[in-house]
């Protein structure tokens, strides 16, 4: 008697064909790292060697004598000398302003003109103004005198120490360092 196989249930189905795939992928990328990994074992990198040649290789410098400094005459440090202003020069300057100028709709345009001398004080400086009415005025009508420091923010303490001549009540001593040395700073106008 002949017997008959029937096929039908003998070709694989979707599951093992898929498991198929699976197992030949990871059969292939284990192959991959395994070869690079012995390459890697066998074959290292070194970068080529860099070679720097000198253009001028006959070029040298010398010297005879050690380097040495002389003074003709003894460091001396002092503080220069405090700037002077000649009465005459300023009352030129401040007349060439004038005050005849007007706008553009006819109006006279009155100036007032302030003077700074600054002088340093502490880690800040103490500064006098003067008031002049106009340009061409000889006399300030007015005087100031204020210690100013900067802060670290960038901005600055402005400290009024004097008017006219005559001290601020009630300055904060802690706002200004040697209170009596910053009035002496002041720059009164004397005619």
């Amino acid at each position: 008697m002949e017997q008959r196989l029937d096929a039908s249930y003998l070709r694989p189905g979707l599951v093992e064909r898929a498991a198929a795939a699976g197992l030949s992928a990871v059969g292939i990328g284990s192959g991959v790292l395994l070869a690079a990994w012995g390459v890697s074992l066998l074959w290292r990198y070194t970068p080529p060697e860099i070679a720097v040649h000198i253009a001028n290789p006959d070029l040298f410098v010398t010297q005879n004598a050690p380097l040495t400094v002389t003074q003709d005459k003894p460091f001396a440090l002092a503080q220069p000398e405090p700037l002077k202003i000649d009465r005459g020069d300023l009352a030129n300057k401040v007349e060439q302003l004038g005050t005849d100028a007007k706008t553009t709709a006819g109006d006279v345009i009155s100036r007032e003109v302030t003077f700074f001398s600054n002088v340093r004080h502490g880690p800040g400086s103490v500064v006098t103004g003067w008031n002049y009415k106009d340009g061409s005025g000889r006399v300030p009508v007015g005087q100031y005198c204020y210690y100013t420091a900067p802060n670290p923010d960038r901005s600055s303490t402005k400290v009024d120490i004097a008017s006219n001549g005559v001290r601020t009540p009630n300055i904060d001593a802690a706002l200004v360092p040697a209170l009596e040395g910053a009035l002496s700073k002041c720059q009164w106008w004397q005619g």
